[in-house]
């Protein structure tokens, strides 16, 4: 028989990544960044994570090594965006192609083309009662889901950000600096990635896999969209799409149904959630491309 409460620290371990890049999302879209990227980044941070932990054996220096990855990555992609006046959906989309041919190569030329690295060092975990056994990044997710909460709601920068993603040319004519703006939140969202692609590989497999994200960073996007654009929507999207996915792990465990079938679930609910939501709460600016030049 299956028992409905190991069903939640799996769907915790599964909700972290995927809510930690889901929050460098928002922060990308309430600047006016549509961040379709988000899958490359996690991949290609999860990559170097393991990369790094392997050559320093050192998880915590993985983990620096992800971040750096993740803030390299978001930086050049608004460089496309900001600099380039780029269309953010084939920008993005471009750059996830570029993450997996990056891993795929340097998989290759590192660790031999096995389709798996040698196992490393993983993060720090706990047992946490009623959450399982969680690794070390559960706290720093809680840390950066106050953190970024109380930036969007409480703090001057905060309110630049959504001025900017609300009326650009408005917020360009009060004296903000919009393209460094949006450098900075999108280095914020690469250190979220960063930190998402960590967890994946060496904070709960110690190894790292091709396409180990399985479009993550897709459904991460979805769960934005249907959360309305913000940090609390966001989390219970997250975690209902990461309790669908550990529900389904289960059910091949106990039920006859083809597990070709019980992988799509998460997929098949996501796409039906997004036909019916609304996209009221999006940001007036979101995938835009602005030009100063023009708007004045």
């Amino acid at each position: 028989m299956m028992d409905i409460a190991l069903i939640f620290p799996s769907a915790i371990r599964i909700m972290i990544p995927l809510f930690l890049a889901a929050l460098g999302i928002v922060l990308a879209a309430r600047c006016g960044i549509t961040h379709m990227s988000m899958e490359g980044a996690v991949l290609g941070s999860a990559f170097v994570a393991t990369w790094a932990d392997y050559v320093w054996n050192d998880p915590w220096l993985g983990m620096l090594g992800g971040i750096f990855f993740g803030v390299i990555y978001s930086l050049f992609l608004a460089f496309l965006i900001v600099q380039c006046r780029g269309n953010h959906v084939v920008a993005g989309l471009g750059m996830n192609f570029v993450s997996t041919g990056f891993t795929i190569v340097l998989m290759n030329s590192i660790f031999g083309g096995k389709g798996a690295s040698p196992s490393v060092e993983k993060l720090p975990s706990f047992e946490l009662g009623i959450f399982g056994h969680q690794s070390v990044v559960i706290f720093i997710t809680v840390l950066a889901t106050v953190l970024v909460i109380f930036l969007l709601r409480r703090t001057n920068f905060g309110l630049r950000i959504n001025a900017v993603g609300e009326n650009t040319s408005a917020a360009d004519s009060l004296g903000i600096r919009v393209d460094r703006l949006k450098y900075i939140v999108m280095m914020l969202s690469g250190v979220l990635a960063g930190i998402a692609g960590t967890e994946i590989s060496i904070g709960q497999m110690g190894f790292f896999a091709e396409a180990m994200t399985a479009s993550m960073g897709f459904l991460a996007f979805s769960a934005v969209v249907f959360g309305g654009y913000s940090p609390i929507g966001t989390i219970l999207t997250t975690f209902f799409i990461a309790f669908l996915d550990a529900l389904q792990m289960r059910l091949q465990v106990f039920t006859s149904i083809p597990s070709e079938f019980l992988l799509t679930i998460p997929y098949v609910v996501t796409i039906v959630a997004l036909a019916v939501a609304t996209s009221s709460k999006k940001p007036s600016m979101l995938g835009k491309i602005y030009e100063r030049d023009k708007a004045s």
